[in-house]
């Protein structure tokens, strides 16, 4: 397996397994909020995490959560203000606000993997293989669902 691959194969493991465990963090979702504990669950059970590495995941991902709340604030105020600056059709604030907003997601992507990584450190080597080995299926379901609609 190529390198580039290797390393493509260990993130997509490690978005599957941060993702699931944001997921499963068992606080109230807000108002309005996404109700995703089923996936996490499953990949808690799938994984068969032991209640420390369950808890340890919870705090992690809500310590990514409370890093990521005032990023999250300043990107909706930045789109509101590109939405505005469209309306307007005043082009150098838009591509002012475009580089922002841009600045913006990139810092939630890096807290985002920071959280994951540390999530995927606290797996051991047989979790590690068997997400590895779920998120290559899913992978691969993705791509046959892919290549069937675009036939």
């Amino acid at each position: 397996m190529s390198t580039f691959r290797t390393k493509f194969a260990a993130w997509t493991a490690v978005a599957a397994l941060g993702a699931a465990s944001l997921l499963s963090a068992q606080t109230a979702p807000a108002a309005g909020g996404h109700r995703h504990g089923r996936m996490g669950a499953f990949l808690s059970s799938y994984l068969n995490l032991t209640p420390a590495q369950q808890a340890q995941q919870k705090s992690i991902f809500q310590e990514a959560r409370q890093s990521a709340m005032p990023v999250r604030q300043q990107l909706k105020q930045t789109r509101q203000s590109l939405r505005a600056a469209i309306q307007t059709n005043n082009a150098a604030q838009i591509q002012q606000l475009a580089t922002t907003e841009g600045s913006q997601v990139g810092q939630l992507a890096a807290i985002r993997g920071e959280a994951m990584a540390k999530a995927y450190q606290i797996l051991t080597p047989d979790q590690q293989q068997q997400l590895a080995k779920l998120q290559q299926s899913r992978q691969a379901a993705h791509q046959a669902r892919q290549s069937g609609a675009a036939n």
